[in-house]
């Protein structure tokens, strides 16, 4: 089984998804999260070797979707590109691959991989049948089913957080684009959960990302650890 967080910055992703992880742990439940590698890498050469690993499971299927979004980030300026959005759709076949070799495994990812479209909505360009495809022909083929956890947090709760988290202060005027750009995305994201939705073996749960994490994280707990989902 295949879990992903969708969020934007400062939605409580990571955080949630870290007490999620104890939870599991607490339980006894085994379970694979993206960046459980990095604790196994202890130095530089060996980060470099796990790089090099996961760069042989590059699968154009798979991959493809993720490296048209960098050129277009880069094309449109909307982001940067730097070279773990090399590396990690590579990350993410390899445990598309794990998971098809164990149906019973668990790999939890808390940065968002599911909305590599939603740019195309913004520009007018989204196509359902492409988002259908992916996930019907390529995805759910290896993984049989996908829960998306979707951190619903305003734009202003965001902002709050992601100035702390990063240390930074805009002016009034800043932290007003960074909101509105943030809704943006958030109506576009929505349209690709409603593609989503109408899949079969995919779940979409939404969280109020201004409740408590724990409680958020035992949701999600309670979830994984149902008959539906352990069987």
């Amino acid at each position: 089984m295949l879990v992903l967080f969708s969020g934007s910055r400062g939605s409580g992703k990571s955080t949630i998804a870290n007490y999620l992880y104890s939870n599991l742990e607490d339980r006894g439940f085994e379970y694979l999260h993206q960046s459980k590698w990095r604790k196994k890498s202890n130095n530089l050469i060996s980060k470099i070797l796990w790089i090099f690993y996961f760069l042989a499971f590059f699968r154009f299927q798979v991959c493809s979707v993720f490296f048209k979004r960098l050129y277009r980030d880069i094309r449109s300026r909307r982001a940067r590109g730097g070279f773990a959005r090399i590396y990690m759709p590579c990350m993410f076949s390899y445990h598309l691959n794990q998971i098809k070799k164990n149906s019973k495994l668990c790999v939890i990812y808390d940065s968002d991989f599911v909305t590599w479209s939603a740019d195309k909505v913004i520009d007018n360009i989204f196509s359902s049948t492409e988002i259908k495809n992916y996930y019907s022909s390529i995805v759910l083929p290896k993984v049989n089913r996908i829960l998306i956890v979707v951190c619903d947090t305003p734009s202003d709760v965001a902002y709050k957080r992601w100035s702390q988290r990063e240390n930074k202060v805009l002016s009034l005027k800043e932290r007003g684009k960074w909101i509105e750009k943030r809704m943006v995305w958030k109506k576009a994201r929505e349209k690709v959960f409603l593609v989503l939705s109408k899949l079969p073996n995919i779940r979409i749960v939404k969280l109020n990302g201004i409740e408590d994490p724990k409680k958020n994280s035992t949701y999600i707990s309670k979830i994984l650890l149902s008959k539906e989902y352990l069987n």
